[in-house]
């Protein structure tokens, strides 16, 4: 049948030291390299851009946190002229009920099922088949690819009542979709075919994976591009093929998988302040079909990486200390109640004396968990290291870099020793442990990591010109590294990753940032591992952040939607309180300051730096949100859009109004909020 749609930087160049005595080039290692290793750096004293009047004297309070679980309906206690806007969760939740009538109105057959295409609203490859059956089977669904190969096949839970995921529809095609009742021993009783027309591809995808070179089949089904120049994350198949994406704007890092099949989308709504960039602090918790489940608010914003601690636990999640630097923090965040349970700022590791002019100087790009020694491995790119440490002591285990780079500092006793000469890593991304033995030695540990090798121009620095698929062997008792694997790929210049596959043995190298004369572009590789033949490749037509396997949950997909509680949840900067009398401005503003809330989370819209305090005055208490502290240092971000979460939670009841200083002018906003 037919399916039917419905519902729904100016940027300095290398900083050049000139000491004026002997004594200064005396100190070697990290800080007598570390200028020459950062090709683009800002410092940390000179230009302030932006405005930071402050109408209201309060304490900074940038390292306060408060914690918070809620749902949409706590916008309820508040009355207000802001516009209240549901969050994804809830908007998911009331899509959801209306396709579980669909199931259970007992319309729809297998023979004649319903198909609702883009159900949730943000996925248009993908659709539900509804329909009822006498007797509980299970479902087998397969999205027939244009070779077998490409064919796209998984099984929904037993049950009477079906939704069927479909996953990896072709655009602009009539695609065909086979449907299959399975017994208890999976075997095929009923099947039938669906026709399922779909629409065509938003102009900027068009052309955007190209093949190189195919094997014709892959360890990966569908492979996701996203972040950086990719803000609508899409998906490919074997044959280049788009059959997923997104139609909802991501921020800067895109999408991060989580084992459970859904994954973690760094929303492009909700930022703080930094001397450089805004971070995004709002995360979703989604499925493929679009389904948001869970939002999360992460006080210092995020970056690079988000990733489980372990299987459905905590989120390790990388942040930045904002005012002094960026790039430069992880944090543990409890996946239940939101709070942050454990942290590490990288000067606890290495001290201010590296850090004193440099903004970006560690980089942090990736952090992973090992349980069996409660370690966390981390990769600081502007080190060119990766550094195992203890995530409960933050001492460090050991470091992998060139014994080079640390040399003559008290960091160098941690550095591993190389087993022979071989070329080592720079400015790398990705740095994972992984459990499969590759050198048949039970006595070390595998790392596998993507090495851009990138120029710091320090004196021990080879010059290769491409980039590397790398994988060392760690032996953590002798405190010896020997390099398993460099395989080269295209110069990716930032960005970029490495995984390994373990069930195929096929090792991937994912180019995020290529150089193509002015343009930026990327590429993917998959190598087969033991021989390190290109299996396949693809020319993706933008730069990108990562590229991953796309693994959803056929089961959870097919369920209905749990009604959800205590959804919101996460850590934010509270409100500064003072009881200090606040005059009421003589202007009204009209524009630059715009708001909407979301449950009990205020979010404030205006272009970067140019509101410093927001206040929010009472009878006998106020409140200021204050930013006037945290200096801009980088021009190419001045007036960017952002939108500031603000926690209500701490706020009295009362009524109060909302004023603000916008360049440097004390305003009215005319808007008011009363906490109920």
């Amino acid at each position: 049948m037919k399916a039917k749609k419905k519902w729904m930087f100016l940027g300095l160049t290398v900083l050049v030291v000139v000491a004026a005595g002997l004594g200064y080039w005396k100190r070697i290692g990290i800080r007598n390299t570390l200028y020459r290793m950062l090709d683009k750096q800002i410092p940390l004293t000179g230009d302030v851009y932006g405005y930071y009047g402050q109408e209201v004297k309060v304490k900074e309070n940038l390292n306060e946190e408060t914690s918070f679980q809620m749902e949409d309906s706590y916008a309820d206690k508040i009355d207000t002229t802001i516009t209240k806007e549901s969050s994804m969760v809830d908007t998911s939740w009331q899509i959801d009920q209306q396709i579980e009538a669909e199931v259970q109105s007992g319309a729809y057959t297998f023979e004649e099922p319903e198909v609702i295409m883009d159900p949730y609203q943000i996925s248009p490859l993908t659709g539900v088949a509804v329909f009822q059956t006498d007797e509980e089977y299970r479902v087998r669904v397969t999205v027939k690819g244009k070779t077998k190969e490409a064919d796209i096949t998984s099984v929904t839970v037993k049950a009477k009542g079906h939704r069927v995921p479909i996953i990896g529809l072709y655009p602009k095609t009539e695609n065909s979709v086979k449907l299959e009742l399975l017994d208890d021993n999976d075997q095929t009783i009923k099947e039938m075919e669906l026709k399922v027309q779909t629409d065509g591809l938003p102009e900027e995808m068009d052309d955007m994976v190209s093949v190189e070179k195919s094997s014709g089949e892959s360890a990966h089904g569908l492979t996701i591009i996203s972040g950086q120049g990719v803000y609508y994350p899409f998906a490919y198949d074997v044959n280049g093929d788009i059959r997923w994406y997104l139609n909802h704007r991501t921020s800067t890092y895109g999408v991060f998988q989580l084992s459970n099949g859904n994954y973690i989308m760094q929303d492009n709504y909700g930022y703080v302040s930094s001397v450089t960039k805004s971070f995004p602090a709002v995360l979703y918790e989604m499925d493929y079909l679009g389904r948001a489940v869970q939002m999360y608010l992460v006080p210092h914003g995020t970056h690079h990486e988000i990733i489980e601690k372990e299987p459905d636990g905590n989120l390790l999640i990388l942040t930045s200390t904002l005012q002094d630097h960026v790039d430069d923090k992880i944090i543990e965040l409890d996946r239940k109640s939101g709070e942050i349970v454990n942290s590490l700022e990288m000067t606890e590791l290495f001290g201010n004396d590296y850090t004193e002019d440099v903004i970006d100087w560690a980089h942090l790009n990736t952090v992973s968990y090992q349980a069996e020694d409660d370690t966390i491995l981390i990769s600081p790119r502007n080190l060119n290291s990766g550094v195992k440490l203890n995530w409960t002591t933050h001492e460090i285990v050991w470091i992998l870099a060139n014994p080079e780079v640390f040399k003559g500092t008290k960091y160098e006793k941690y550095v591993l020793t190389p087993d022979s000469d071989f070329l080592w890593h720079y400015r790398q991304h990705t740095v994972y442990q992984i459990d499969t033995d590759l050198d048949g030695n039970p006595d070390t540990v595998e790392i596998t990591m993507f090495d851009n090798h990138r120029n710091p121009e320090a004196d021990y620095y080879d010059h290769e010109k491409g980039s590397f698929v790398t994988v060392y062997a760690v032996n953590e008792k002798e405190k010896t590294v020997s390099l398993l694997k460099k395989l080269p790929v295209v110069k990716a210049n930032v960005t970029s990753n490495t995984t390994y596959d373990a069930d195929s043995g096929h090792i991937f190298g994912m180019c995020g940032t290529v150089k193509s004369g002015t343009a930026k572009t990327g590429m993917t590789y998959e190598f087969d591992y033991e021989s390190g033949e290109i299996l396949n490749q693809y020319y993706i037509n933008k730069n990108y952040y990562r590229a991953i396997e796309l693994k959803a949950n056929y089961e959870t997909m097919s369920e209905a939607m749990q009604q959800p509680e205590d959804y919101i949840k996460g850590t934010l900067r509270p409100l500064a309180e003072t009881t200090a009398k606040i005059k009421e401005p003589t202007q009204q503003l009209t524009e630059g300051l715009n708001f909407k809330l979301t449950a009990g989370i205020l979010f404030a819209e205006m272009r970067n730096r140019q509101v410093s305090q927001i206040i929010f005055k009472g009878e006998n208490k106020s409140y200021v949100y204050d930013q006037s502290f945290l200096k801009l240092r980088e021009e190419d971000y001045l007036l960017r859009t952002e939108s500031i979460p603000i926690p209500l939670t701490t706020v009295e009841k009362g009524t109060y109004q909302i004023y603000c200083v916008y360049q440097d002018g004390y305003y009215d906003t005319a808007q008011t909020i009363t906490i109920k």
